[in-house]
Order: C-alpha cells, then structure tokens, then sequence
C-alpha cells in the first residue's frame, strides 16, 4: 500500500487496527487486486475403478447389512475443494446396498441424481413413483421430492449419486427431513413418470402438464441407441458425439445446477482442445481412450472419474477400435442462468 506523505507508518498501523476492531476489511490494505482469488481451487485428476470398486464392496464389512444403510458411501474427494467434493458445485458418491435393504424414505433441498453402475432388483421412488433401476440408468431426485432406496434383488446393488449439495451448503439453504415411514407406498403409481413421458416429441396435454410433472427415469438402453443414432449424421469437434439429458416437456436441463450428458468417442477420433468456465466429471461407462488437461495425460478404463477443473484446456481421444461412452456431469445450467458460462476453442 503506497501511504500518503502526511501519514507516518505508526499512524497507518494504528488505522488497520482500528478497522480490524470494528469488524472490517480494507482492501486496499492488502497487496493484489481489490477481488482476490480463492485459496483453493479445483484440481483436474482421474479416480481409478480398481481403487475405488474394492473400497466401495468392503464398506459392507463396517457397516453391519440393514443398519444406516443410507450411509454406506464413499465420495470423489478432490485435493482442491475444502469440502472434499468432487468439484466446487457437484458431489459424486458412491453408494452400496445389500439385499433386502432399504435406504429410509426422506427429502432435502439439494437437487440429485443416481446414475446405476452394477447390480439387479435396485429402485427408487420418488414421490410414490417407483423406479426400477438397471445398469446406465438415470434417476432424479429433485429437490424437495420424498425418496427411498431399496434393493430387491438377491445380490449387491451400486449407483452413483451425484447431488448439488456443494451449492446449497455455501448458500446456506441445506435442509433435510425423514419421512414417517421408512418407505413410501408405491401401488398403481409405478413409473408414472415413464408413461406420462413415453414417446420422443409426445407430452401429455392435460393434467400432467398443468402440474410440472417430470420424467425421472432415463433408461439406458434408450439413451445408448439415441446415441448411436446420432453419431450416424452429427458429430462435433470438441466432443464429438453428445446427448444432453432434458425434462420433456420444457427442454432445459434435468435439474437447475446440474446438466448431464452421453458422450460417445468413436474409434480412433480425437477432439480439438477446448476449455469451459465450468466444471465436468466424466464417468467412464465403456471402452477406453485419453484425455489430456492443461498437458497433463490421463489413461481411462470403464469406472474410472476423470474431473476437468473450470477453465482448463482439455481434449479426447480414443485410438481403439471401439467407440468410448462416457457419462458427463457439468454445473452449465447455473453459470448460464447467472450469465458467467463462457467457453473457447484453444
């Protein structure tokens, strides 16, 4: 700080103390500019299955079968993020039940999504609609919306849940609440949601419509053949082949904070560098490739998490012989609806 002539630097100590006491801060009495930088920031990095697989099946050694099931979770924790989430705005766990368990029924006012990994007989309900769950399904959990977990199948169910709790917490608006049971009661309302919303370009016209009710369920084998569908007459040179998840009947994004992709690399394509103000996690749904972050190489195999930090230059490229398909997570829909996205070809 450059002090006037007049002031001695005894006089300009004293003043920073005085505005200290008063529960202030000059900026001007730091060096740097008047908005500083975080402390800490993102790091791009890459979650290897066969780290995390083992510890997500042993976690049914400490936790005992049927008691706190909910909490028998592991999470992405990046080097960069204080609250060791994934990134500053999504958190990616993973979670594991046994047979015959049931994750209590409950809602929060962070917004989620479970996408299924491995496993047979898993549901969700959300609201009384029951939702099966198959491996490469997207489920959503809105926010406010009552949900349980259960697993009905004679072996070990495991999904993915990614939530924008990073968001709601620094908002201050984190909330949760039990249900009083400890599973809801499904009956005639069994995916509800997939017959309302059953037919690409079809929504119903009446009722439904008036109360902003949502598809919940996106299944896998229809989002994979989309996909294929697609890479017959588009590709791009970023991303390559790209599908966005969206609620049917507005087009927007599956939730406020958080949109979610299907990303194809076809064999042997790489994509032109690129970087994006907001932050990405790839989940590695099949075949294998590379992607490079600010130089930096990371190998992927199906499981594997590969996060890209906010503004870092990055690009794919898959040299086998089959086509990669990556499940994609990236914060868009807020930094637009706030009018800070940006994104450049490098």
């Amino acid at each position: 700080m450059a002090l006037s002539t007049k002031i001695s630097e005894k006089d300009a100590q004293q003043f920073a103390e005085e505005i200290r006491a008063a529960g202030l801060d000059a900026p001007w009495l730091h060096p740097g500019p008047l908005i500083q930088p975080k402390k800490f920031q993102v790091q791009s990095g890459l979650w290897k299955w066969d780290k995390i697989e083992p510890v997500v099946r042993g976690m049914a050694d400490f936790i005992a079968p049927g008691k706190d099931a909910e909490r028998r979770i592991v999470r992405i924790a990046n080097p960069g993020v204080p609250e060791l989430t994934a990134t500053h705005t999504i958190s990616i766990a993973f979670q594991y039940l046994l047979p015959g368990e049931v994750a209590p029924a409950h809602r929060h006012s962070p917004n989620a999504m479970r996408f299924m990994i491995d496993g047979q007989g898993a549901y969700t309900t959300v609201n009384g609609d029951k939702c099966m769950m198959h491996p490469g399904d997207l489920i959503l959990t809105p926010a406010g919306d009552w949900h349980d977990h259960g697993n009905e199948g004679t072996g070990p169910v495991m999904w993915m849940d990614i939530l924008d709790s990073p968001v709601v917490r620094f908002l201050e608006a984190l909330t949760m609440e039990s249900y009083p049971h400890e599973k809801q009661l499904a009956g005639s309302q069994n995916r509800r949601s997939e017959r309302l919303f059953s037919a690409p370009g079809l929504v119903p016209a009446g009722r439904a419509a008036e109360t902003h009710e949502r598809l919940l369920a996106y299944r896998w084998q229809h989002a994979r053949e989309a996909l294929q569908r697609l890479a017959e007459v588009e590709n791009d040179p970023f991303d390559d082949v790209m599908l966005q998840y969206v609620q049917p009947t507005t087009g927007a994004s599956v939730l406020p904070c958080l949109a979610a992709y299907l990303q194809m690399l076809r064999p042997g394509v790489e994509t032109r560098a690129h970087r994006h103000n907001s932050s990405t996690v790839y989940f590695v749904r099949e075949g294998s490739g590379t992607t490079e972050v600010n130089g930096t190489t990371y190998h992927w195999s199906p499981g594997d998490v590969i996060v890209v930090a906010p503004s870092a230059v990055h690009k794919h490229h898959n040299a086998n012989r089959e086509p990669a398909i990556l499940f994609v997570m990236q914060d868009t829909p807020m930094l637009k609806a706030l009018g800070f996205y940006r994104e450049e070809a490098v």
